[in-house]
């Protein structure tokens, strides 16, 4: 099976440096195969004979073991990724003067957070759609951003649990995993 492997947090601002090539080979030999990398934001795709929970617990090992902090992480399986990528709605990407952003639920998410999502975010300058592992979300990108729900939402408990991919690298990993 193919596996998209999103890591949260890692080589932004120097911190929770994740140097690629290295846990390219970590996950090689830890019989991942067909592992590449995507940028140095935490994108890798991985292929695996075992399934979604034998891989999420060998990934946890391979992290913890090589890298002094946590590393949140979501891992989806291709037909999963491809299957929500067509629940994004049509607003979503559409305009190129907007924010345009995948939030991926990470595997601690919590779900009563959609429902904290629902009630804080902003109509006037956001739009977001939610499905079982990514929400979609469109916000104001300069003028009004600082109104937009998005722009609020650093340091909450639910940014916490999500990472996020703007569009472009959404779609260029959609790409690299067809």
């Amino acid at each position: 099976m193919d596996y998209l492997l999103l890591l949260r947090g890692v080589n932004v601002g120097g911190k929770s440096r994740v140097p690629m090539a290295e846990l390219r080979d970590q996950l090689t030999a830890a019989n991942f195969t067909n592992v590449r990398s995507y940028i140095n934001s935490g994108n890798l795709m991985v292929t695996s004979s075992l399934d979604q929970a034998t891989c999420e617990r060998v990934i946890v090992q391979v992290l913890g073991e090589q890298f002094a902090f946590e590393i949140p992480f979501r891992l989806v399986d291709k037909p999963t990724f491809i299957a929500t990528l067509k629940q994004a709605p049509a607003w979503w990407g559409a305009d190129p003067q907007l924010r345009h952003n995948a939030l991926f639920k990470l595997s601690t998410y919590d779900t009563a957070l959609d429902e904290w999502l629902t009630q804080h975010v902003t109509t006037d300058y956001d739009q977001i759609s939610i499905t079982p592992t990514v929400i979609f979300w469109t916000s104001t990108f300069k003028v009004n951003y600082s109104r937009s729900f998005y722009a609020k939402i650093t340091g909450t408990p639910f940014y916490k649990q999500t990472s996020a991919r703007n569009y472009n690298t959404t779609m260029k990993l959609k790409q690299l995993l067809l």
